[in-house]
Formats: structure tokens, sequence, C-alpha cells
């Protein structure tokens, strides 16, 4: 760690402190302006206070070796000037706010902490930067707040119990249906030849809800994109980020779209990239669970995701007869982030899929288990991707799992395209099909290369 001499400890506690009162200084400034109050009104703080709390606060820092009841009488005295400064601001100035107060702790304690090299200079210097920033923000931060309503707050605290509060405590430790009291002398005593499906592992409590933390978390991902982006900067982000929480309602609300509108190609392009999006998340949900059978469907999923972006440029240079903009207001129905709800109903799907998958492959080979998958595959990849990444490696191939991934996918997406043929226009559905069939294509020469 570098270690600094006095004198630069004290010009760069000074310089600390003058970038953190221009801040606060400046954001005064534009706040009387706004306000038509003068700037020098009583309790304004600025470059001068600044640079002056955070030298103080290496002054004091410097006493403590030698002169530690000095140093404990200057802080003792910088907190009552603190307070007073606090309850003088509060009474006179009716400003009751801390954030200034809580600029000034941090500035005096930046001030202590290049006194007595607790921290490297790099990390008080990146301290500092993540101060002025956070200081400099409170518009922006204000308006982001202002635009989060109760049902948003909701959902993150949902996540929030289902990530930090539930997941740490549960078991770590494999169930099987031998677990059960009895079940394994019962089955020994009918002699029916099904002792190796009774020690199947079924249940995991701990990954079972890593994988609802993680598959919800993907969701609330893609709604964060929504809120930040917005929904009015684009159809092709719109997209985008539907396909985050449902591709498959998304493809299905722009099939609708397609009977009342001429805007063909850039519906199936759009429908496109909500499916895009799909396949990011199949990416990372294997980079989460089974880094090993990424590496081996890389190329799989890299055709998938090329040929789907190839789609979509395709589109969107084809002339549709009505040039004119998507409306992306009503373009298909905003889902709900989350729910704990729809998380314990992922969680049942997935055990009953990753049950059966287990089953399947035990009684009847590999075989089975791509016609479980499949099936399965119908209702949505999500669950069969995670009950693929928990068996790769293990109970089945990594090379019949890249396989079960391209067949899941094909799947998924003909299954898709059905829909889309019952409530679309047969132009816009002949054209996703045309699409699909493509990926489906690519998905292939990913196998065979």
């Amino acid at each position: 760690m570098l270690l600094l001499s006095v004198p630069i400890k004290l010009f760069l506690s000074l310089l600390i402190g003058a970038a953190i009162g221009l801040e606060r200084e400046s954001y005064d400034q534009l706040h009387c302006q706004n306000n038509k109050q003068p700037h020098d009104r009583k309790g304004s703080l600025g470059v001068r206070t600044f640079a002056l709390i955070t030298t103080l606060g290496t002054l004091s820092g410097l006493l403590r070796p030698d002169f530690p009841d000095l140093f404990i009488t200057v802080n003792i005295v910088f907190l009552v000037l603190l307070v007073a400064y606090y309850v003088t601001g509060s009474l006179y100035l009716k400003d009751n706010g801390i954030t200034t107060e809580m600029a000034i702790i941090f500035s005096y304690l930046i001030g202590i902490f290049i006194a007595l090299d607790i921290f490297p200079i790099q990390l008080i210097l990146a301290i500092t930067v993540v101060l002025i920033l956070i200081l400099s923000q409170k518009d922006i931060v204000r308006q982001w707040i202002t635009g989060i309503n109760q049902s948003e707050v909701t959902a993150f605290i949902s996540y929030s119990i289902i990530a930090l509060v539930i997941l740490p405590f549960l078991p770590n430790q494999n169930y099987s249906l031998s677990n059960i009291p009895g079940l394994s002398l019962i089955v020994d005593n009918l002699n029916l030849g099904l002792s190796s499906i009774v020690q199947i592992e079924i249940f995991n409590p701990y990954r079972l809800w890593f994988l609802v933390a993680l598959i919800t978390g993907v969701e609330v991902f893609g709604y964060s994109l929504s809120k930040v982006f917005g929904q009015k900067k684009g159809w092709l982000l719109t997209s985008f980020v539907a396909g985050f929480v449902s591709s498959t309602s998304t493809t299905i609300s722009l099939a609708q779209k397609s009977q009342q509108s001429r805007l063909v190609n850039r519906l199936v392009a759009s429908a496109i990239l909500a499916n895009l999006a799909s396949f990011f998340q199949l990416f990372i949900l294997i980079v989460s669970t089974n880094a090993v059978l990424l590496l081996k469907s890389f190329k799989v999923i890299v055709l998938i995701i090329l040929s789907s972006l190839g789609a979509v440029f395709w589109y969107l240079r084809q002339k549709d007869s009505q040039n004119k903009e998507l409306n992306t207001k009503t373009g298909w129905h905003q889902a709900s982030i989350f729910s704990l709800q729809a998380a314990l109903k992922f969680a049942l799907i997935y055990l009953i899929i990753s049950a059966s998958a287990k089953i399947s492959l035990v009684v009847f080979g590999e075989i089975g288990f791509y016609l479980t998958a499949s099936i399965a595959a119908l209702t949505g990849i999500d669950a069969v991707v995670l009950t693929l990444s928990s068996l790769a490696g293990t109970t089945l191939s990594y090379q019949a799992g890249v396989l079960t991934i391209v067949l899941v996918n094909a799947v998924n997406l003909l299954g898709k395209s059905i829909y889309v043929f019952v409530v679309g226009k047969r132009e816009f559905a002949f054209k996703f099909l045309a699409a699909i069939l493509l990926i489906i294509i690519f998905s292939l020469f990913g196998i065979l290369a």
C-alpha cells in the first residue's frame, strides 16, 4: 500500500474536500435559483467548508497515535458542531433532510482514513467519486422513485424474500423416494423391480429454490430494462424486454395484432426478437448451472442467436405495404413482474418435469428422456433446461444434453408457430414459420459442425 507523507496527505484531503464541496455548492446554487432564494442564505455549505472538514479529519487522524485524548476531544467537538448545524437547519431553515450532514460525516471520515492509512489511497479516491456521484443524482433518484408503484415495490420485496430470506436457510441435501419412511421396505416386499426408481434423487430444497431465485431474477432483470428504457423507446427494444417476461405471450399478442395491421414484416421481426430474449435466458440458465454443458453447446446457442438476429434484420429490410410506425402502447398486455405464487408454480412444474425425466431416463433410457423433455417443452423450456443442466455430465452424457437443447428448442418454437397460425394473419404465420425453420436448421448445424 502506498504511504504518503504528511504534507501530501493534507493537500490531498484539501482537494477531496473541495471536490465534494463544489458539488454541494453547485447543487445549492441551482436549488436557490429554482426556488428564487438568495444563494448566500444561512446554512449554505460549499468548497471552503468541506475542504476544511476533510483537512480537520486528517489533522485529527494524525493526532491519534501520539495524542489519543486530543483525538477523541476533536471528534466530540466535531459531532457537537454537526448536531448544532442540523438543529439550526431544522428549526430556522425548515430543512429536515440530512444529505448534507451525511456528506459532512463522510468527508470527515475520508480525512481520517487518509491520515491513518486504513485503506489504500485508490480506494479512498473511489469512495470519494462514488460519494460525489450519489450526491449529484438527487433529482434523478427522486424521479425514479416517483415512477415506482406499490405493485413494483411488492414484487421486489417478494424477490428479496425468495433470494435473501428463504434460500440461505434451505438444506443443500438430496432426497429420494427412499427417504419416505417404510417405502423402500414396501417396494422390496412387492418385488416389482422398482428399487432403482426409489433410489433416484428427486428433490434438493436448496437447488430447487436457487433455480426459482434464478428464473425470477431473470424476469426482474427484464422488467428493470423496461423501466430504465421505457416502453416508448422503440418497439424492437419493447419486444426484446417483453420476451424476457414471456416470449410466448408476446409472440401470440403480436400475431393477434397482425390481423389489424399491415406492418407484417415489422411484427414478425418483433416476434423473433422476443424469442431471441428467451435464447439469452437459455444462455444465462446454462452458464449459471452447468458451465461444461455451456461449452459443449456453445456452437448451438451462438448459431441460434445469430440466425435469429439474421432473421430480424432480414424482415426489417423488407418494405411493408403501410409505412406507419408501430404503436407500442397497444402492442401487448404487459405482464406483471412476478409473484410468489408464480414462483411456487414454477417450482412445482420443475419438480414434476425433473422427476419424470429422471424416471424416464432410468426406465426407458435416453429415448424416454427425449420424449419427456419434448412434451414439457410445449409449455416452456426454462424448467426443461434447468433439469437438463442438473443431469448433464452425471446420468446423461453431454452429447445427449446438447441434442436435447436442440430438440426442446425446436419443439418449443414449432409449438409457438401453431399458436401463431391459430390467432395471427396467414402472412405473418408463414413468415414467422420460415424464420423458425431457419433457426432450427442452424441449430442442427451446431451439432454437425
